[in-house]
């Protein structure tokens, strides 16, 4: 199974266009991106990928680079915009939903942890925990754009920046109460969408038109619409707010697939950040082989 998902990103990798190794470079930036993939679809370290005896003979296309090359040419400008190059192209196969979700999901170290970037923050209701935070925005259930933040940063300081890169050209952004600010909702409306995420509990029935925008009264109506007391609450809205747990769906099978409580190895918000680029490279590989799409290209 290890090597028929190699083989696959492989194919998609070469097909994208970019720029040839340098004539000081032994290994091009495909081949750099490749042995990482496989020391993240393996559960290992970098410095495992980098042994020929972990490999199958037909997978090698000549020499492996070293852990220390592997350590700088990850931090290189053309092997990151590779990378997220190959995650665009996966979910460009997928058509882009009306309806959008974006939510974040905790990325957790161990209590005696030593990395000093990692924050203590809150999980739920009188729980809390130390790690980072992944912000994302999905398409359907797989994510297309992403941030990593500390595990204390709120969702709200964060939610504008991913809602500024909304696509489709018009939609909603589904969200918890959360995101419900102003920043948010002027940020999804700029991007010509509406941001349709609830009021706490104290605000749900105000309307405050001097210090709310119109997009946010907006999402009030929908979600807490005025002839709810008189039982006959907004189906429309609703239904969309129903649509988040295609977040929660996504998020649960990033869980089931090692993106939940961050291995030993994977320390620092660089690390933090190329771990979690592969993970969700082989999440959106996973959803256009379930969805039928065969190869990156097929949207077109």
């Amino acid at each position: 199974m290890e090597a028929k998902v190699f083989r696959a990103l492989l194919k998609i990798l070469r097909s994208l266009a970019h720029p040839p190794r340098g004539a000081r470079r032994q290994f091009n930036d495909r081949w750099i991106i490749m042995v990482y993939l496989w020391s993240v679809i393996n559960g290992r370290p970098v410095c495992w990928a980098c042994d020929e005896q972990n490999w199958e003979t037909d997978q090698l296309e000549g020499p492996l680079p070293s852990n220390a090359t592997m350590s700088r040419r990850l931090r290189s400008v053309g092997v990151l915009q590779l990378l997220e190059r190959l995650l665009m192209t996966l979910t460009d196969a997928m058509p882009t939903p009306l309806v959008k979700t974006i939510d974040s999901k905790p990325l957790l170290v161990g209590a005696y942890s030593k990395d000093r970037d990692a924050r203590r923050g809150r999980l739920s209701e009188n729980q809390f925990a130390r790690g980072y935070r992944l912000h994302a925005l999905c398409h359907d259930r797989a994510v297309r754009s992403w941030l990593i933040a500390a595990m204390n940063e709120h969702d709200s300081t964060v939610g504008p920046k991913l809602l500024a890169r909304l696509e489709g050209g018009g939609g909603y952004a589904i969200a918890d109460n959360a995101y419900d600010t102003n920043e948010c909702h002027a940020q999804a409306s700029a991007a010509d969408h509406q941001l349709v995420a609830p009021a706490r509990w104290v605000n749900r029935h105000v309307r405050d038109a001097k210090h709310n925008r119109p997009e946010r009264l907006r999402a009030l109506d929908l979600l807490a619409s005025p002839l709810e007391r008189c039982g006959e609450p907004n189906q429309f809205g609703i239904g969309l707010y129903n649509l988040r747990e295609r977040a929660e769906s996504c998020f649960g099978e990033l869980s089931m697939n090692g993106l939940n409580y961050l291995p030993a190895y994977v320390r620092g918000p660089r690390r933090v950040a190329l771990f979690t680029a592969a993970k969700l490279i082989l999440h959106a590989l996973r959803c256009i082989q379930r969805k039928g799409v065969k190869g990156a290209d097929a949207k077109s």
